[in-house]
């Protein structure tokens, strides 16, 4: 697992301490992408960060409906900052790390995403992301509670009905329509935890068990409460035979066997996981009492 400092693991687990709201969101996603990219200064994103928030600040208003405001955003993160999605390599890794989608000005939608919160929310602008399935969206509100939901990764664009209902139905079928858990809210965390998600798929697909292993790592930081993916470290650790922090992940998990919904068969598969451990090492596993 890679070593992670001090002072970052402590911003992350401040991360999993709180309600899922964060007053710096794209702070902790550049915390988040320095961890792959060790020695890298801070500066140079930090500054991108203030630019893109004067350049909207600076942006003259029609008035403060969203549909206005979602086109001042356009302007700034598409128009002059070059800010779209990465169509031709989009299962590149780097289009999930902040520092590297600042550097290309090509991302995933949910990283996207993250700047387009950023700046609003230096106007004082209420803005969300959204959980709809696959591709992630945002919804701005404008000053009279009207809102629009926004596309980062197809350059800003305003999603209509009809626009949400092609985008499921390219993903899930001809047959499929919107629903309205589609549109509800998610919290920052959540939608971090969405961009490492991200990651760790692409990981997994590349059979990359050292990187996987440490966004899983990173995961459990900030969702500490998710005792899923304390299983899947703990599972993956076993698998390279990283015996002692596999025990102690998956330990964890049987003292909150509650929390699964398969508890019986996931509780059996620790257990097993456990005794293959204890073949390999009788001194570093006790297993648990029968009961």
């Amino acid at each position: 697992m890679m070593v992670i400092s001090k002072e970052d693991r402590e911003h992350l687990e401040a991360v999993g301490r709180g309600d899922g709201t964060l007053d710096t969101i794209a702070t902790t996603a550049l915390v988040l992408a320095s961890l792959d990219r060790p020695g890298i200064s801070f500066q140079k994103y930090d500054h991108h960060l203030k630019i893109l928030a004067l350049d909207l600040a600076a942006e003259v208003l029609m008035s403060d409906s969203a549909a206005d405001r979602a086109e001042a955003l356009r302007k700034v993160l598409h128009d002059r900052h070059d800010y779209s999605g990465n169509r031709d390599y989009y299962d590149d890794l780097q289009n999930a790390n902040l520092m590297s989608v600042i550097d290309s000005r090509k991302g995933l939608p949910v990283a996207l995403a993250i700047l387009y919160i950023h700046a609003a929310r230096h106007q004082g602008w209420q803005i969300e992301g959204l959980r709809f399935p696959r591709h992630f969206l945002i919804r701005l509100y404008g000053a009279g509670g009207d809102q629009v939901i926004i596309d980062p990764f197809d350059d800003g664009r305003v999603m209509e009905a009809q626009d949400l209902r092609r985008l499921i139905q390219r993903f899930s079928g001809d047959g499929a329509d919107l629903r309205p858990d589609y549109y509800q809210a998610v919290t920052d965390r959540d939608i971090l935890v969405r961009l490492l998600d991200n990651i760790k798929t692409r990981c997994l697909k590349a059979n990359d068990l050292g990187q996987t292993i440490n966004i899983l790592a990173r995961l459990v930081l900030i969702t500490p409460d998710d005792i899923h993916y304390h299983y899947e470290l703990g599972m993956l650790l076993a698998h390279v035979g990283k015996t002692e922090p596999a025990c102690q992940r998956l330990r964890h998990c049987l003292d909150n066997i509650e929390k699964f919904d398969q508890n019986d068969l996931i509780r059996q598969q620790i257990i097993n996981m456990l005794q293959d451990m204890e073949k390999r090492d009788n001194n570093i596993v006790k297993l648990p009492e029968a009961e």
